[in-house]
């Protein structure tokens, strides 16, 4: 057991706590994960004379240390006492047992004192993810804080596992937890699109859905697209043009991940039949099943509506034109 760890327990006994925090939401799309201290002046310095990975392994009520869904973790804190030193955030997956995956890290980073720090990462995580801390030896940091409940436990591993590596719990302490958060970015999702169709030419289109924190991207099939972020719920994106009448995929992508919608895009448009040989009649039935509309109609020498048959037409067929495009036709005889 650690000596440095009984004097902190000695001084730990005679403080109590006067509150904590729970998992919060500090936007729309995001969500605190873990605790950090209320009060870190009144807390226990902590400072080894080794290393040491440590990792909440159980909370008595109130704020969770594991992530509720995958995402991504955007930046960490923690609130630290009087004295300068220096902590780490660790990232650990539960598993089974006394083992733990190390997912990810950031620092140690040199504290300030007297203040929350915090600092900007990026690291995926998985449902279930626990946040951590990274002690280096030799280095003072408010890194707990104490709840005087038995509920609340630590685990601990002596060293500094790097990122990758499977590491086992040594031995665990209570009444504790650690002072340090993080927030976590879920990745987004998409409810519906309206309109689900429209012009070649380029509509606008209404995303609904949750997370759109941190908008990189709205995507038509492969192209990318215009787009404003109207809130955490919704977008609106303008289809990019298109050369095809075709259904596509409506994507959104984040930082924490990509989101497609659970219906497609139809490009609609008019695609011009082949007209020759037809009647004026037949041709104003072509042209509405493909999205187009009869524009001029010329008639050669004694030819009429009812007799006459199309010999030329304009545009040519197989053109793909926006919808309602208007097509020219002569009839004769």
């Amino acid at each position: 057991m650690r000596t440095a760890w009984r004097a902190r327990v000695t001084l730990a006994l005679m403080l109590t706590i006067a509150g904590v925090f729970g998992i919060t939401s500090v936007a729309a799309a995001t969500v605190v994960v873990g605790q950090t201290a209320s009060n870190p002046a009144a807390e226990g310095e902590c400072e080894f004379v080794v290393p040491y990975d440590e990792f909440q392994t159980g909370v008595s009520g109130g704020a969770s240390y594991a992530a509720p869904s995958a995402g991504v973790i955007t930046s960490w804190s923690i609130n630290q006492g009087p004295g300068s030193g220096s902590l780490g955030l660790k990232i650990f997956r539960p598993l089974g047992g006394d083992s733990y995956l190390v997912v990810g890290h950031d620092g140690p980073r040199a504290l300030t004192p007297n203040t929350l720090n915090t600092f900007p990462v990026s690291i995926p995580v998985q449902a279930g993810d626990i946040v951590g801390a990274a002690m280096p030896a030799e280095s003072p940091s408010t890194c707990t804080f104490y709840t005087n409940n038995p509920g609340d436990t630590i685990g601990f591993r002596e060293g500094l596992a790097a990122d990758g590596e499977t590491i086992t719990q040594e031995e665990s302490f209570s009444t504790n937890r650690l002072n340090i958060s993080a927030v976590l970015l879920p990745p987004p999702t998409i409810a519906a699109i309206s309109p689900a169709a429209g012009s070649i030419a380029g509509t606008s289109v209404v995303i609904t859905g949750a997370n759109f924190a941190s908008v990189t991207g709205v995507s038509f099939g492969a192209v990318p697209a215009v787009f404003a972020v109207n809130s955490e719920g919704q977008i609106t994106a303008t289809a990019p043009r298109s050369k095809t009448l075709a259904s596509v995929p409506v994507t959104v992508s984040t930082v924490a991940g990509i989101a497609t919608a659970p219906q497609t895009f139809y490009y609609e448009g008019c695609r011009v039949p082949q007209l020759r040989g037809k009647k004026l009649k037949a041709v104003k039935k072509k042209l509405r099943k493909s999205d187009c509309k009869v524009g001029k109609v010329k008639k050669l020498h004694d030819a009429t509506a009812k007799t006459g048959t199309v010999e030329k037409q304009n545009p040519k067929p197989g053109k793909i034109l926006v919808p309602g495009t208007k097509v020219k036709v002569t009839l004769d005889d």
